[in-house]
């Protein structure tokens, strides 16, 4: 169970990045994650920012909208489609967390529109305008 209040943990938390691709991830030998310098099958990054949901939970949101190649069967031009992505990360426990004073960002259309308080809103204002 969490035990901060919605307000503490936005003021501690810093955003989590998110890599979209369509190539599974390599572990190496030693049970410790390898990243290649050029992923080949990329799609795109999105940025999670720290939030307060209307149900008085907590946690991160964030959303983002890309293009997706799909192969053509007949070896002719990839057709490509359009999606917008949208994640929500919950701590689980927070919606029974002691009350702060973090107001609920559910009506944000976009992640960052509410940047969070504290020493981690530069650091998530900066990641966003990447």
């Amino acid at each position: 169970m969490a035990n901060l209040a919605a307000s503490t943990f936005k003021a501690r938390t810093l955003p989590l990045h998110i890599n979209i691709t369509h190539t599974p991830p390599v572990l190496a030998d030693d049970g410790t994650g390898s990243v290649a310098s050029t992923d080949p099958g990329f799609v795109g990054t999105s940025t999670l920012v720290p939030s307060t949901f209307t149900t008085g939970s907590y946690g991160w949101k964030g959303s983002k909208r890309f293009t997706v190649e799909l192969d053509n069967p007949e070896g002719g031009e990839k057709e490509k489609v359009h999606v917008i992505l949208t994640l929500n990360a919950t701590v689980i426990g927070s919606k029974d967390a002691e009350e702060g004073d973090g107001e609920g960002e559910a009506g944000a259309a976009e992640a960052g529109d509410e940047p969070p308080e504290g020493e981690a809103a530069k650091e998530t204002k900066d990641a966003m305008e990447q």
